[in-house]
C-alpha cells in the first residue's frame, strides 16, 4: 500500500441544488455532483458538506444523497480522509439523523463537533479522540478503559465515517502495522515515527 498524499480541503454547498430537496432521483443527482467534485479534487483531506440555506429535505432524498455517500465512503470508494456536515438547521439535522440511524452510520456535525446518527456508543470515543488530538490505539484504550480490540473496532467506525483520520506510523520493533489517529484537517498529519 503506497502512502496517501495529503489533500486539500473541499466544500460542497447543498443549497446549489435547491432549498427544499425531495425524491430519491434528486438525491442521486446531488450525490453524483458531490462525487464528481470529490473525484476532481482527490485526494481530499477534509470534505465539508454545507447545508446552509437548505430549508428542508425528505428522508428519501437524504438517504439517497447522504446515506449512500457514506456507504461509498466506508467502502473506500472515495479518496476522502475526513467529512463534516455544517449549516444544519433543526429540520435538516432531523432528516440527517434519521437517515444515519436507519443505516447505522455516523457523521460529524462540524458546527458543534458532535456525532450525529447511530452514535450512542461512539460519542464518548469521539470526544476522547478530540481531547487526545493525535494518538495511538493504546492511548485511547487506556483513556476509555477498554480493551485494544474494542478500541480498534470503535476507531474503525470513526475512520470509515470520516470522523477521524488514520496514518501509518513507523512499525514497532517486532514488526506489524501501527497507526496514529487524528482529526481530519488537523495540521501535522504526516507519518509519525
Amino acid at each position: 500500500m503506497k502512502p496517501r498524499k495529503n489533500g486539500a480541503s473541499l466544500g460542497f454547498a447543498v443549497q446549489d441544488h435547491g432549498s427544499f430537496l425531495f425524491t430519491r432521483t434528486s438525491g442521486v443527482t446531488v450525490r453524483n455532483a458531490l462525487e464528481a467534485q470529490v473525484h476532481g479534487a482527490a485526494p481530499v483531506a477534509l470534505l465539508t458538506i454545507d447545508f446552509a440555506g437548505v430549508d428542508a429535505m425528505t428522508n428519501s432524498f437524504t438517504d439517497e444523497f447522504l446515506g449512500k455517500f457514506y456507504l461509498s465512503l466506508a467502502a473506500g470508494d472515495s479518496d476522502v480522509q475526513g467529512v463534516q456536515l455544517v449549516g444544519l438547521s433543526e429540520e435538516t439535522r432531523d432528516a440527517v439523523t434519521v437517515c444515519l440511524e436507519r443505516r447505522k452510520q455516523i457523521a460529524v456535525d462540524g458546527d458543534d463537533g458532535v456525532l450525529l446518527g447511530d452514535a450512542a456508543m461512539l460519542a464518548d470515543t469521539y470526544e476522547q479522540a478530540r481531547q487526545l488530538g493525535r494518538f495511538r490505539t493504546t492511548a485511547l484504550a487506556e483513556a476509555l478503559q477498554v480493551s485494544l480490540p474494542n478500541a480498534n473496532n470503535r476507531l474503525k467506525r470513526l475512520v470509515e465515517a470520516g470522523a477521524l483520520k488514520r496514518n501509518r506510523a513507523a512499525g514497532p520493533e517486532g514488526g506489524g502495522k501501527e497507526f496514529v489517529y487524528s482529526l481530519p484537517g488537523a495540521p501535522g498529519n504526516e507519518q509519525v515515527p
